[in-house]
């Protein structure tokens, strides 16, 4: 399976070295490389475009403007020279959010969760990843998982499990004891958990409802725990836990 990818930078030295980078990842296809954001959005209109390398520092609009503007985004990785844009691009969803100039280990660890937040799972591209396994049995799936982690085998039951974190190519699982630290793409749990009780609200997290202490704006809190809901997924989040219409 190929990934479509699209870059978009004014500045030519950044687009060249991310479309050597783009070259060298055999799941990539590179449908097009840009300069501003004008291009982009015709580009984007025009293809199923999976993968978008978007500079934040651009003449018309900046990167995040340019996102605002879509109703539907691609897995966006953000790159850009300032560290100052990180939590307002970490609030629109983004995959990632890479610093000038990029080394190739660190876009490939983004590409790595741009591919994962897409439902592809890692252990495809990856032989390392092939014995991080997580495996739950008919009728039984909404007490309990199993988990590979390092090692160790751990049983999880699913009611323990308060949300679960991709980061890059791992998921931490957060439960009311412990924290598991596994191997795995953060959709395989999507699939496995059920689906009345968990919820995945932003790329990067999966939520288990009933662990939910409160909610505020686009961010849930558990316990000491903040938890950003995306853009894309808050209305259906919402209707899922009003579904009494009380609010």
């Amino acid at each position: 399976m190929k990934y479509k990818c699209l870059i978009v930078d004014d500045e030519k030295p950044a687009r060249d070295l991310i479309e050597t980078y783009v070259g060298k990842i055999q799941e990539l296809e590179l449908v097009a490389v840009c300069e501003n954001v004008l291009t982009a959005k015709s580009i984007l209109n025009e293809n199923d475009i999976d993968i978008l390398f978007l500079d934040i520092q651009m003449p018309e609009l900046s990167g995040i403007e340019f996102l605002r503007l879509l109703k539907k985004t691609p897995a966006t990785i953000l790159i850009t020279a300032h560290s100052n844009y990180a939590l307002e691009s970490y609030e629109l969803d983004v995959v990632d959010y890479l610093l000038k100039p990029v080394e190739f280990s660190r876009f490939y660890k983004a590409v790595n969760k741009a591919m994962d937040s897409l439902g592809k799972d890692v252990s495809d591209h990856d032989p390392k990843h092939a014995a991080a396994t997580v495996q739950s049995f008919p009728g039984e799936e909404s007490k309990f998982i199993f988990v590979k982690a390092d090692k160790e085998i751990i049983k999880l039951h699913t009611g323990e499990i308060l949300f679960i974190e991709s980061e890059r190519e791992y998921v931490q699982i957060y439960a009311r004891k412990q924290k598991v630290l596994t191997l795995q793409a953060l959709s395989k749990f999507s699939e496995i958990l059920p689906e009345n009780q968990f919820f995945r609200v932003h790329r990067s997290y999966i939520v288990n409802i009933e662990a939910i202490e409160s909610i505020m704006g686009n961010t849930i809190y558990i316990g000491e725990h903040r938890i950003p809901i995306s853009r894309g997924q808050r209305q259906e989040f919402l209707d899922r836990i009003n579904k009494d219409k009380l609010f």
